[in-house]
């Protein structure tokens, strides 16, 4: 089935046999699609792709997807022939196929309820409130919010007072305070436990 755009497919071949693409898509698991995405942008800098014309680019992200992506593609509606070479409208084409309108108010009400968990450590507690941040849409102040919710929802309840005092907190200094006081506690914890130092 033809996507409507011309491509020398052994030139393509070529450019692409010198870093591997990432595997093709599983399009059964349309939840991977912002990794696989993110993988597609890295090899797509790395072989300097984006040097070339939008076709090129439209063709190489299809021809590594797989063949369903051709049909997925040929469902697409464009204002113009155009925007079918253009491989920023055509990736958004695939966004909008493969990740569904999220509810924003549901999403940061699963951030803003998010505390650390018990065997939760900090480092963990971190990672998920960028994750969970990620779907939230707090665009430039998404670092203030993770910051105020990793002070709100911290174990460590004297040290989150601490944070609550300070007025000018920056995200950094409360990731780096958080993971130090929790180092802290582990050491204190294995010098009043012998046995437990011992195995170490």
């Amino acid at each position: 089935m033809s996507i409507g755009v011309y491509f020398d497919e052994d030139a393509l071949e070529i450019k692409m046999a010198k870093f591997n693409p990432p595997s093709e898509f599983r399009f059964d698991r349309p939840a991977d699609w912002p990794e696989w995405k993110q993988r597609f942008s890295r090899y797509r800098l790395a072989t300097k792709l984006n040097k070339d014309s939008g076709d090129i680019q439209v063709s190489s992200l299809i021809y590594s997807m797989g063949s369903e992506a051709e049909k997925i593609f040929s469902s697409f509606h464009f204002a113009s022939d155009d925007d079918k070479k253009n491989y920023d409208v055509v990736l958004q084409k695939f966004d909008e196929y493969f990740i569904p309108r999220r509810n924003v108010i549901h999403e940061r009400a699963c951030f803003y309820q998010r505390s650390q968990q018990p065997g939760e450590t900090a480092e963990q507690y971190i990672r998920v409130l960028y994750e969970l941040a990620e779907h939230c849409d707090f665009g430039d102040k998404r670092d203030e919010h993770i910051r105020d919710r990793l002070v709100v929802g911290i174990h460590d309840k004297e040290l989150s007072r601490k944070f609550q005092l300070k007025a000018d907190l920056t995200l950094l200094e409360v990731v780096e305070q958080v993971r130090q006081a929790e180092e802290i506690m582990k050491q204190v914890s294995l010098q009043s436990n012998p046995q437990k130092l011992s195995l170490q």
